[in-house]
């Protein structure tokens, strides 16, 4: 069924992205349904911000004078498509590409299906040959889905609790209900974050099986974790644990930051210096949030568009 057209807007969050902005903005030029372009740049120190500004005259170029972290430039993107009338909003990682169809496949999955604010299409690696592998862990524990493809009988729409954001498309109603990415964030654990805030506000995540895009997922590939990157993931992860709405914050904390204590310490026994060196930076960081973290918690409980 095909509805009215809607005004769809493309965000992507670049920085040193000049060996794959190509790749996203070509496959939103192919778009098979009409998108309008933000591009906003974390203060890439590569050829980025040229490529695009010459490349593409069509795409709306926000330059940021310093990396202000993914969830907060996002923020700047979703805002500015808002105020341009945006029914909905793609979110779109530098390192990802769509289908031609994908777009208008979300946009009439979403019409048809008002209750669901976020829905992302099965995320493909970049060459096509596979699942992108983070996805595939959460959808692995979708019985239904599984099943469903098993026996051949795959549906349209699947409800599940979480995807990566890598590719996402947002209704204009759930930024006005449940707002955007938490600025506490600065990479790692939004998604997550705005995951739990949604489905605390009602509204349903979906994936779209028949649907595709392509994500490289930079993290995936890297040979060499520092403390420091596995310091900033299991931050953002003790950060969306504490910050989920459906818990009551004081007792939720404290179970946490025991478990992830003994989680440090468990790895220190068994010799894995590494982790828990970082989970223990991460356990300081958070410690010495803790006010903050709350206000934001209470902030996420009430309904409204929230750091846009």
């Amino acid at each position: 069924m095909q509805y009215d057209e809607k005004i769809v807007y493309s965000v992507i969050v670049s920085w040193n992205g000049a060996q794959w902005i190509c790749g996203a903005l070509d496959s939103l030029r192919e778009s098979g349904y009409p998108v309008r372009v933000v591009v906003v740049d974390n203060a890439s120190t590569d050829e980025t911000v040229e490529i695009v500004s010459k490349a593409y005259p069509e795409v709306e170029l926000l330059q940021m004078k310093e990396n202000i972290g993914f969830g907060r430039a996002n923020n700047r993107g979703i805002s500015y498509a808002l105020s341009g009338g945006a029914d909905y909003v793609l979110l779109l990682n530098q390192d990802a590409k769509v289908e031609s169809s994908m777009i208008g496949q979300l946009v009439n999955h979403l019409e048809i299906n008002p209750d669901f604010g976020i829905i992302s299409p099965l995320h493909l690696d970049y060459d096509g040959q596979g699942i992108d592998s983070e996805f595939l862990q959460y959808i692995n524990s979708n019985v239904c889905l599984m099943s469903d493809v098993y026996f051949a009988r795959l549906a349209e729409l699947y409800e599940i609790p979480f995807a990566p954001a890598a590719i996402w498309l947002l209704t204009r109603q759930l930024f006005e209900q449940v707002g955007g990415f938490d600025p506490l964030f600065f990479m790692y654990g939004e998604d997550n974050d705005l995951c739990n805030r949604t489905r605390f506000h009602g509204f349903k995540i979906g994936i779209a099986p028949r649907a595709v895009g392509y994500h490289w997922h930079r993290l995936a590939h890297d040979k060499l974790v520092t403390v420091g990157k596995k310091a900033a993931l299991y931050y953002g992860r003790l950060l969306y644990n504490l910050k989920n709405p459906e818990y009551a914050f004081l007792p939720n904390t404290i179970g946490v930051l025991f478990r992830w204590t003994c989680s440090s310490i468990g790895n220190l026994i068994y010799c894995n210096f590494k982790d828990s060196l970082a989970i223990f930076l991460a356990l300081l960081k958070t410690s010495a949030n803790l006010h903050r973290i709350r206000q934001h918690y209470n902030q996420s409980k009430c309904r409204g568009s929230s750091w846009l």
